[in-house]
């Protein structure tokens, strides 16, 4: 009697923690069990119970005396197993969630209870195999939790991109809170370059994760890896605020440091990273270039050596090749300097060649293709070689379509100029544009006199007469543009010259407004460059940052005056000028740079008013292209 009267409070105790009343239910327990405290449904239902409070240890031990009682029944082997997990005994959890899958077969819930404990002993595969089949027994609209998830990161580990992105998307839209699914979406989203996803799924993360620091680290890298360089530089500060940063959180910190233009933060936070893990060679080249920034060319030179030595064969080690190649260039070091610029073709890889390389030699029957590298300034500087290079070959030039008028007019006409991308009928050997100083022995850059000439058909309207040309920005997507680029408003001081200013400005910086007093106009610029040349044509001097204007204006011999941030690309430093001071590149070239490693908010202040200032003398006939 008293035997089915507990079993009837068990049973009704059922009922009620089914209905989500757990204090009722828990009371109807407690009195089974005072009547027979060995009921197995009674100590199952306590059991369950406490495993929902957080109470692992107590589960076990409830649950355990259950199945000792009862092993043949599944669903008690099954929680057993659940709560073995829950306490970290995964062994043990492992073995009962084996156990409760052979007796019941067809409950979805041992097999992803199983799916879950092998995934988390490193058995992937196992654990995936388990997850499918606890996806096709689970009922309609009653998935197993984590199990789209669990199948998800199998795909990830693969490199399935694409299945993975299908299930974690799925998994993610089951469970909104599950961050390591969220994470796992982004990963596979950066893998196939969908920034704009991967950083939405970064943020979904941190959001989650708030105080997390590997949450803020990934969203701070991938920021900096979509160029959002001021929110990056917020997040990356968090994460080191939050926990014991990375050697790598303090590496993309460092790096961001430095595209902003915090040159000295950049460095000791970069060293600090080196130090922290002074074997991973990407965080010492890293470290060597804010060196190299700042001047410290001895220290940059030694740790890019030693990278190349210790880890050759690897990307990294051709990174720091390619980075000593700038260093040597900027130095004057030429020939040593064209030598390591190769490793720029495993840094900076294109499409793979159709044709194989050429060596320099004569070629006989059949065309050179010289195919156009990096940037319009870097193809406009190292057209000068190319009629050197005919006289090895015939040749055939593939440059942006924005440069095809104007290497046409640039370049002899029995050199052939084609969109880069167009067939090259007749070619049997190539060369990057950018390696022919190497192929053909220089040892140092030619000039010959102006090779850009305006067009006589050029249909830019005419400016004022002593126009000044101006362009105060380059590209926003190079990663140090905010450290070559200026807002228009900082060349306020030039009003005090009284000249008429024309905007050699194009992409989104060209809608910055005047500032007052600075008397400019803005013609609209077509994107093709022979039309820009026209213009130049016609001005009395150019003003610009490190653009393709200052290669324009430089190749056609017109004055240019560069406004170069400090450190600057290799080609405008001391070991590219003549003994009087002038660019081995650009004769009528004049380099204003800033004048240390300033804070980013002033850094352009003293050269802006040093141009002033030169302009003043300019404009009442002094010489202003002194160097």
């Amino acid at each position: 009697m008293r035997a089915g009267e507990a079993q009837n409070l068990a049973d009704a105790a059922t009922g009620r923690h089914r209905d989500g009343d757990l204090d009722e239910a828990e009371r109807l327990y407690r009195q089974a069990l005072a009547l027979d405290p060995a009921l197995p449904d009674g100590l199952h239902g306590m059991g369950l119970l406490a495993l929902g409070r957080g109470l692992p240890a107590q589960a076990i031990a409830l649950i355990g005396r259950a199945v000792a009682a009862r092993p043949e029944i599944a669903l008690y082997t099954l929680n057993l197993g659940l709560a073995l997990h829950a306490k970290g005994h995964l062994e043990e959890a492992r073995a009962a969630l084996h156990v409760a899958a052979l007796r019941d077969p067809a409950d979805a819930r041992a097999h992803a209870g199983l799916a879950a404990v092998l995934d988390q002993l490193g058995r992937h595969d196992e654990a995936v195999a388990a997850a499918r089949t606890a996806l096709d027994r689970a009922p309609a609209g009653a998935t197993p939790p984590g199990m789209i998830a669990l199948v998800g990161r199998s795909a990830l580990r693969a490199g399935d991109w694409q299945s993975a992105i299908e299930r974690l998307s799925e998994a993610v839209r089951e469970a909104p809170s599950d961050a390591g699914a969220w994470h796992g979406l982004a990963i596979a989203h950066a893998a196939l370059g969908h920034a704009g996803e991967a950083e939405s799924c970064f943020r979904q993360v941190a959001a989650l994760l708030p105080d997390d620091p590997a949450a803020l680290a990934n969203l701070g890298a991938r920021l900096f890896e979509n160029n959002r360089l001021d929110e990056a530089l917020v997040v990356l500060r968090r994460a080191v605020e939050r926990g014991a940063p990375t050697a790598e959180t303090l590496s993309n910190l460092g790096l961001v440091l430095l595209a902003l233009g915090h040159l000295q933060e950049a460095e000791r936070t970069l060293a600090d990273s080196a130090r922290m893990d002074p074997d991973q060679p990407g965080i010492a080249v890293n470290h060597g270039t804010a060196l190299l920034e700042l001047g410290r060319i001895e220290a940059a030179e030694r740790i890019f050596a030693d990278v190349e030595t210790r880890f050759a064969g690897t990307i990294d080690a051709a990174r720091a090749r390619f980075d000593r190649a700038t260093l040597l260039l900027a130095t004057g070091r030429f020939r040593d300097g064209w030598q390591a610029f190769e490793a720029r073709r495993a840094v900076l890889r294109g499409p793979d060649a159709a044709l194989p390389d050429w060596d320099g030699g004569a070629l006989g029957a059949g065309r050179l293709l010289i195919e156009a590298e990096q940037g319009l300034g870097d193809v406009i500087q190292f057209l000068r070689f190319v009629p050197l290079a005919m006289r090895c070959a015939a040749v055939s030039v593939a440059v942006p379509q924005t440069l095809l008028r104007l290497a046409r007019q640039a370049l002899p006409a029995a050199c052939v100029v084609i969109a880069k991308g167009e067939p090259a009928s007749g070619c049997i050997a190539r060369a990057g544009l950018l390696s022919l100083p190497l192929l053909l022995g220089l040892d140092r850059p030619i000039w010959n006199g102006p090779y850009l000439h305006a067009a006589a058909d050029g249909v830019m309207p005419e400016p004022a007469d002593g126009a000044i040309g101006l362009c105060w920005a380059g590209s926003p997507d190079y990663r140090f543009d905010r450290r070559r680029s200026l807002s228009l408003v900082h060349l306020q001081p030039l009003s005090r010259c009284d000249r008429t200013f024309v905007s050699l400005q194009q992409g989104p910086a060209a809608d910055q407004p005047t500032p007052p007093g600075l008397c400019l106009a803005r013609p609209e610029l077509p994107p093709d460059l022979a039309d820009t040349v026209a213009l130049i044509a016609r001005l009395e001097l150019v003003i610009t940052v490190d653009t393709a204007i200052a290669h324009l204006a430089g190749a056609m011999g017109r004055p240019v005056w560069l406004l170069n941030r400090f450190g600057g690309d290799w080609r405008w430093q001391d070991g590219n000028l003549a003994a009087d001071g002038t660019s081995l590149w650009y004769p009528s070239l004049r380099a204003f740079r800033q004048p240390a490693p300033l804070p980013p908010e002033i850094a352009w202040d003293a050269t802006i008013e040093q141009v002033a200032d030169a302009l003043s003398d300019f404009s009442r006939g002094k010489n202003g292209l002194s160097h």
